[in-house]
């Protein structure tokens, strides 16, 4: 059976979930993130670099060996994560910790540290996010998602390429970012180190992938069914997310965020919950903005899961986002 390997990393933990060809989900697995320090003046994470990397190989390579041996037919990988960043030089090194932070945050705490590292600044040559290091750890390939970067404000509209005046608005100079893809583009393959850190065949291909809220909604169904959804999170607040057709520019009312979707051709409109109450009134001020809601949907928000649908639309063999939807099953894994 062909699988499709989804890696969500946070502060916390490394998950891994297998789908299938079928469309079920095969294995799961977790690794422990640990030495994250939390930084309450500046509202970050600081994780040491090997220590992300570590945690996400070590969570694939055990969901790998919990399939069944006739089943473990990797085709590809997806990755999601939080917003942050890690800086590189000339040879691709680190030479920054690896920092997770809020969307918003994200530009202030990069120029504290180089402001407080301005020999390491001197030096720098790429800035990648959390989840795109891992990527570059595993296949040596240099990507972003145009999910992410789109949470970022640094996408030309409608297109998956930087923005040079909102990105030196942000002070990250644009030769500094990756190249740009739609989070089920193929990216490049895993590499011989990947190959060894994971014990994955070679071969295996790794999709640009998204952030791990656009990954959330993925796994949680088809956003783009003119409903409502009320997606819940392991240890995070309720997301309500609505799906917009077309790439256009979209003006959501005050408090929701407009980001492009994992899901080619489509936008998202999206915000956070405290409750329950929430909900109906929620509902109604985006059809006074002129969003019609066809009705209320809930759903689980499984970023590795969202990660690995992203890789099985990617490979082409699940044929589309309908028939993803319409044919998934999400069962646990089969017994040997």
């Amino acid at each position: 059976m062909i699988q499709f390997f989804g890696v969500h990393v946070d502060a916390e933990a490394a998950s891994v979930v297998s789908l299938g060809r079928d469309l079920r989900i095969w294995a799961r697995s977790s690794s422990r993130v640990i030495n994250a320090v939390r930084d309450p003046a500046a509202w970050a994470v600081e994780v040491p670099v090997a220590e992300w990397t570590r945690a996400a190989e070590h969570a694939i390579q055990e969901a790998y060996f919990a399939l069944p041996v006739s089943a473990r037919k990797a085709w590809g990988l997806g990755i999601s994560g939080p917003t942050g960043w890690v800086l590189l030089d000339v040879e691709f090194e680190p030479i920054s910790p690896l920092r997770l932070t809020a969307d918003d945050g994200l530009a202030a705490d990069l120029r504290r540290w180089l402001d407080a590292n301005p020999r390491a600044a001197k030096k720098v040559s790429t800035i990648l996010s959390p989840k795109d290091y891992v990527r570059f750890d595993l296949s040596h390939g240099l990507a972003a998602d145009a999910a992410s970067a789109s949470r970022l404000g640094l996408l030309r509209e409608g297109m998956t390429r930087w923005s040079s005046p909102s990105a030196e608005a942000l002070g990250i100079p644009v030769s500094w970012l990756p190249p740009v893809f739609d989070g089920h583009l193929p990216t490049g393959r895993l590499s011989e180190d990947g190959i060894r850190r994971t014990s994955l065949p070679g071969g295996a291909w790794l999709v640009a992938g998204a952030h791990e809220t656009e990954a959330a909604i993925v796994a949680a169904g088809d956003v783009r069914d003119g409903s409502l959804w009320v997606i819940e999170r392991p240890g995070k607040p309720a997301l309500l997310a609505y799906g917009v057709q077309g790439l256009g520019e979209v003006s959501p009312p005050g408090g929701w965020r407009a980001v492009r979707s994992s899901m080619e051709g489509c936008q998202l409109l999206e915000r956070e919950i405290d409750g329950e109450a929430e909900v109906d009134a929620l509902r109604s001020e985006l059809e006074r903005a002129g969003f019609p809601v066809r009705g209320v949907s809930r759903g689980h928000g499984d970023a590795a899961l969202g990660a690995a649908s992203l890789a099985a639309i990617g490979s082409g063999l699940v044929k589309g986002w309908d028939r993803y939807y319409r044919e998934r099953s999400l069962e646990e894994p089969p017994s040997e």
